[in-house]
């Protein structure tokens, strides 16, 4: 238990150092996820790039722990660096975005009669027991159904990018990857979880104290804060999986 909770802390630690390295591009990068995995897809007309942005998200991926492995290294972060991927790479990771997309699929297939409940029962003049449960249902099997397709794809587009791994080595590797270190991976997930919670909540606090419900401007202004901490915990997060792949893999990364 020691040496899981060590490990947690350093690994945090450090994914937040390397974060904070060059933060106006880290910022910027966070920014630019939120603007295109969660704004365009919300805009009316525009829902159908989704599947696209989820073919897409391998590649993203990697823009980012490029990013991070070049201000690790101290080295120039321009966009033609952090898009160096080559060409039979850049395939793999388009497939493997099309798996991610079939599984997000399948998810929303099993999920389907859950949403559909909630819908109905939201309908209802009074409302009822039932939304709560299917919420903690739906809460329930969708993160049952997303451990999979996240232990497959947590190092799989490294994997895949850096050692020119075959598409379905990479996936198996990535599991073994996870599994190898399940623990302290969970547990540094929990902690960043726990503190981009605690700022959001602090904020609001702080800004209901101010009165910021009653004020159109500060209630802009506390929105647009909290899509800056989202930025830079969506940012970490890949900081954070960049610093697990070089500990896990640190046999192949030396």
């Amino acid at each position: 238990m020691k040496r899981t909770l060590n490990k947690a802390h350093h690994w945090v630690t450090q994914s937040i150092l390397l974060s904070k390295l060059n933060f106006k591009v880290t910022m910027l990068l966070g920014s630019a996820y939120i603007f295109a995995y969660l704004l365009v897809p919300s805009i009316p007309g525009l829902s159908f790039i989704s599947p696209f942005l989820i073919i897409a998200w391998p590649i993203s991926t990697m823009i980012f722990i490029n990013f991070f492995r070049l201000s690790q290294d101290k080295k120039e972060t321009n966009f033609k660096a952090l898009l160096k991927i080559n060409k039979e790479n850049m395939r793999l990771l388009i497939y493997l975005g099309v798996i991610c997309l079939f599984y997000s699929l399948l998810i929303s297939l099993v999920l389907s009669p859950d949403i559909k409940n909630i819908l109905a029962a939201a309908s209802e003049p009074e409302i009822s027991e039932d939304i709560s449960n299917n919420l903690v249902s739906i809460l329930v099997k969708f993160m049952v159904l997303a451990i999979p397709i996240l232990m497959a794809t947590w190092f799989s587009p490294i994997l895949i990018a850096y050692h020119n791994f075959g598409l379905i080595k990479a996936i198996k590797s990535s599991f073994a990857g996870v599994l190898l270190s399940i623990m302290p991976i969970t547990l540094s997930w929990l902690i960043l979880l726990g503190g981009f919670i605690s700022v959001i909540f602090l904020m609001i606090m702080v800004f209901t104290i101010l009165g910021s419900s009653e004020n159109i401007l500060m209630s802009y202004v506390l929105i647009f804060l909290c899509m800056l901490v989202l930025a830079a915990y969506i940012s970490t997060l890949f900081s954070f999986q960049y610093i697990t792949y070089k500990d896990v893999y640190k046999s192949i990364t030396k």
